[in-house]
């Protein structure tokens, strides 16, 4: 199918960018590299019924949140090869991921700190001021 994206920039701009959707299962069968991006979910989007449907020697890329892959599967698919490569931001666990993805050498690690940058951590202020600012005002 096809689907319509809405890109914003900075300066109020935006441009719709169209762009060709399938199934999931058809995505993960054919795709030689998967990168996760979305919000946190109840299960894993990424389990043992998703690995087995993967072509050999996919790398894949968690940069959303912990739980999104069952990652005792994905330590049981990079043993056989079916995933080459993982990268993870993100952990079932954090901030302790299990030993097993601390040292599997086809895991590459980052420490999940995005929002860790001093702009990211003023911006956040500022909106958590203006929150409290205005839960002060409807209450007078």
């Amino acid at each position: 199918g096809k689907a319509e994206i809405k890109v914003e920039f900075y300066n109020g701009q935006f441009i719709n960018v169209e762009i060709f959707t399938e199934p999931v299962q058809e995505l993960l069968k054919h795709a030689d590299f998967i990168s996760l991006h979305v919000p946190a979910q109840k299960d894993y989007i990424i389990g043992k019924n998703e690995f087995s449907m993967m072509k050999d020697g996919v790398g894949i890329v968690n940069c959303s949140r912990g739980g999104i892959i069952n990652e005792v599967e994905l330590i049981a698919s990079l043993d056989s090869k079916k995933v080459l490569f993982a990268g993870l931001d993100v952990f079932e666990n954090e901030p302790t991921p299990a030993v097993q993805i601390l040292m599997h050498p086809q895991i590459s690690l980052t420490p999940h700190i995005g929002a860790a940058t001093l702009e990211a951590q003023e911006r956040i202020s500022i909106e958590l001021a203006e929150q409290i600012i205005g839960l002060l005002k409807s209450e007078i």
